[in-house]
């Protein structure tokens, strides 16, 4: 796995360097959205293969119809679930999420556009990107990053 790291905060992301997932430990998903550090980092190095469209969802077609295991509890295969058009991965576990390429782009556009799911995840966006009526001012980078990548590959 590779990290994206965040020394002033000291967060650490990490994904994968064969299908770009991006592997969230228990609240860390809540938390990317105020580190302007991690979103420059995974919205802008490699923003170019991250969110383009992936022709066959690499991570899951490995599987072979197994469950994904949980990267940090041994044994432990993580569920499925969905938020919006947005299918993700997470444990029970540890409450860590899996997300496959471009999903947390996907993710976030959902959440904006009012799309409802999977309360873990739900609440983890609800207090990193706050409401719409009520949107979080440290999330403005992500918000703005993101939005700038989208711009550049259309």
């Amino acid at each position: 796995m590779m990290k994206f790291h965040d020394d002033s905060t000291s967060l650490e992301i990490d994904s994968c360097p064969e299908c770009y997932g991006l592997w969230f430990d228990k609240e860390e998903l809540k938390q990317i959205f105020s580190s302007p550090n991690l979103s420059e980092q995974i919205l802008e190095e490699g923003a170019a293969e991250r969110l383009l469209p992936p022709e066959e969802d690499v991570a899951r077609a490995q599987q072979s119809g197994e469950p994904r295991p949980c990267p940090v509890c041994e044994g432990q295969p993580l569920f499925s679930s969905r938020l919006g058009k947005t299918q993700l991965d997470y444990c029970l576990g540890c409450n860590g999420i899996w997300l496959d390429r471009s999903e947390l782009e996907q993710l976030v556009t959902d959440y904006q556009s009012g799309e409802r799911g999977n309360l873990l995840i739900l609440n983890q966006l609800a207090e990193g990107l706050g409401t719409p009526t009520n949107p979080n001012p440290e999330a403005l980078a992500f918000v703005e990053a993101l939005h700038r990548y989208r711009l550049s590959l259309t």
